[in-house]
This record gives structure tokens, sequence and C-alpha cells, in this order.
């Protein structure tokens, strides 16, 4: 394919973020905890090496997603601010760059390419069609997959590692999906609490680690910031007060541990960052489209990487179809290249990724986005300021915050993440 190249280009030049190549990942913080945390079998690097070893010597570790904290957006808090004075690190989101993604390698410790969870939509060949993965239904008609005998196994096949764990391990939820079924996958047989409002949620955890009687973990999950930029854009004032929020939240945590000589460490990171959308930029195939002709099933991953399953013998016709289209805003690259460049991941697809990943991946390379309109949704999708799930530095660059013990003294700066012009 010739966008393999300009995907390269794109790699050589800085304007797209190569995933996995050597970089410091999210992945390897997840490793590094779960190996700190009695998971056996974990593989490390010289990244996950370092943060189990300043890890290790913690008698609780609490781990924060804060959904959608990309760089860029971190940067808009004062200096002075709880998560800025306690950066450690600037490393890579899981991609695709959505939080389905980022979540199931936390689940799992392990890369896409493993785990097999490809996008907010996931193509399911049971049904040969894009479910929701965190709502636990068919794409297209919202149908629960309880209904159509689709279990949370069939949807997520790599085990979980918190079940694995020798820690004493608990979720802190928002209170909507504490119960959900990807919660409880995740989660085991370990305890999930809901909670409503971030200091509520650091008063639970900050209460739960005093009382605890030997090693814990704690995993606290929010939607903040990420629900507010969809809805705002990451430039809005109400974006950075609810990080503020969050910040004040994280410091409370802090403090409190402090004050009662608790042995912790807080570790914060996020699952991507966010890129603006202009209401141009919001493109669409429609339910009557003329790529579906060419189409085995609507195209599944997320808007600004997406999979196409594409019928036997309509390969070159769809290529030339969606490039007359979209080469200006998308690159197209098949499968087998992806698997190739490791974008996934740096180690081989299992059978199931694969056949999830369909014939070819479209890769956003400006701020354009892409989606399938003839499912539920299409308001929201209009309506939304921001999204991710792309290469760009602005999705792809995250912060690895730690506090508690001393800095661990990192040996490989990773370059800041550069601004749009």
């Amino acid at each position: 394919m010739p966008d393999l190249q300009r995907l390269i280009d794109g790699f050589d030049a800085g304007e797209l973020i190569r995933p996995y190549a050597g970089a410091m990942s999210l992945i390897h913080v997840v490793r590094a905890i779960a190996h700190v945390c009695g998971v056996p079998n974990i593989r490390l690097n010289d990244h996950s090496r370092a943060t189990a070893d300043h890890l290790r010597r913690a008698d609780h570790i609490v781990f924060v997603l804060a959904d959608g904290l990309g760089m860029q957006l971190l940067d808009t808090l004062p200096r002075e601010s709880w998560m800025r004075r306690n950066l450690q690190r600037i490393i890579q989101a899981p991609f695709p760059s959505t939080t389905p993604v980022a979540v199931s390698s936390i689940a799992t410790a392990e890369y896409p390419s493993h785990h097999a969870i490809t996008g907010w939509w996931t193509h399911l060949r049971e049904l040969n069609a894009p479910v929701t993965v965190f709502r636990h239904e068919r794409t297209m008609d919202e149908v629960a997959l309880e209904d159509l005998d689709v279990g949370i196994r069939d949807l997520c096949p790599a085990d979980p590692i918190i079940p694995k764990m020798t820690r004493d391990a608990a979720l802190f939820m928002p209170a909507a999906i504490v119960s959900s079924p990807f919660t409880r996958y995740m989660a085991g047989n370990a305890p999930c609490v809901g909670y409503g409002q971030h200091a509520e949620a650091a008063d639970l955890i900050g209460a739960r680690l005093l009382a605890a009687s030997g090693p814990t973990y704690t995993y606290w999950y929010t939607a903040v910031p990420d629900s507010l930029e969809h809805d705002f854009g990451p430039d809005d004032p109400r974006v950075l007060r609810g990080l503020e929020d969050l910040d004040r939240a994280l410091a409370a945590l802090s403090e409190n541990l402090r004050d009662h000589a608790i042995n912790a460490r807080i570790v914060v990171s996020a699952d991507h960052g966010h890129r603006t959308v202009s209401g141009a930029g919001h493109l669409e195939v429609t339910a009557d489209d003329p790529l579906l002709d060419f189409l085995r099933c609507p195209p599944s991953g997320d808007v600004r990487t997406a999979f196409w399953h594409v019928r036997a013998g309509a390969e070159d016709d769809f290529v030339a179809a969606f490039l007359q289209r979209f080469s200006e805003t998308f690159l197209l690259i098949t499968s087998g290249e992806a698997a190739a460049l490791g974008l996934l991941g740096p180690d081989s697809m299992t059978e199931e990724t694969r056949g999830r990943i369909g014939d070819f991946v479209s890769i956003a390379l400006g701020g354009e986005v892409l989606r399938y309109t003839g499912a539920p949704g299409r308001d929201r999708y209009l309506a939304q300021r921001s999204h991710h799930s792309g290469l760009s530095a602005a999705e792809m660059l995250i912060p690895l915050i730690i506090a508690g013990g001393e800095s661990p003294g990192w040996e490989i700066e990773f370059a800041r993440v550069p601004r749009p012009a």
C-alpha cells in the first residue's frame, strides 16, 4: 500500500508518534505494578524494572487513571499543582489511543495485540459486527451482549491480573460503572467501590489504607478530564477546573497518607490525550454509504483509527473508493502492514486480534475524525469538540506521576510534547 510510506515518513518527521518502538509506555508501568503486587510471569524490560524497583519499597500502591489526561492538558495546570510537582516522565499511551484499549492493558498487563480490544467499537466475529465494549452491547442496535449469548470473556479473552495479585486489591470507580460487566471482569473477586466526587474517592481510599493490616493495591479510575474535553474541547476553562478538582483531591490524599506515616506510592497516568476537532472535521460513513457495498460489516475501532473488514474480491475497489474520498485526511494501510510495524504491540498478534482488525486500517493524519453514523450516537458525535485514538503527540503522550518516597531518578528523559502550530 502506498500509504505505508506516508505513515513511516510521518514517524520520521515527528508528525506522528510511533507506538511501542522503545519508548516507555503505560503498559510498562502496569507490568511494574503487577510484578510488585505478586502477579507471576510478568515480563519486564528496563522501563518496568526501574519502575518496579521504586514501587516495591511501598506497603501500599494507589494507581490513578485520569481518563484523557494528555501532556498538553497537564501543562495547563499551575507549576505548583500536585500533579505537575510530582511528574516524573512523559510516556506513551497504548495504541489505538482510546479508553477501552488502554484499560484492557491495565486489566491484563498485555499489549492490544494480545488482549484483542481494539477500540471503542471492537469487531466480534461471533456476531460479525462491532460491539461497544464498555456498554457490553451490539453497536448497531444496542442489544445487550448477554441477550445474544455473548459473555464478557468472549469479548475479553485475556486473563485479568487483579485476581492474581497477592496484595489486598480494591477498585474505586464512578458509581455509574462500578457494577458494569467490564469492571467485574477486571476486578474478579476484589471489591469495587462506587463514588461520586473526587474528594469522596480520596477520603475512601485514605480510610482504606489507614485501616489496612497488610500491603494493598488500589485502582482509582476517573472520567475527568475526558468527559469534559469531549463536551467542551481541551481549551475550555471548565476542563481546567475539573482537572484542578482532581489535583486537589490527589493532594489531599497524599497529605493524609503522609500525616499518618503511611508508606505509599500514588501513581497517576492516563489512557490517552485529546485533539481538538473543528465542526468541518467531523466526517461520516452513513447508513447508505457506497463504501458499505465493499464491506462484510460496518467499520469498527474508533473515530481516528478504524478497522475495515472487506468482502473477498472487493479489496481494490474499497481502497480506490476510500482514498478518493479520504486520502487527504486519513492514511490507509493493510492489517498485515499494521502487524509488521507492531502498531498494536511488539508481540505477535493473537489470532483473535488479527481477526478483529480485519483487512485494512485507517489512521487520521490531521485533526479530522470519521464515524459510521448508521449506528446510534450521531448527534453526540457531531457535537463533540475533541477526540482521540490516533497517533498525534496530543493523543499519544501522557504523564507518569509518582508521589511518595524518593524520586525514581530516571536516566532516560523523554522529549516534551510539542505544541501544534
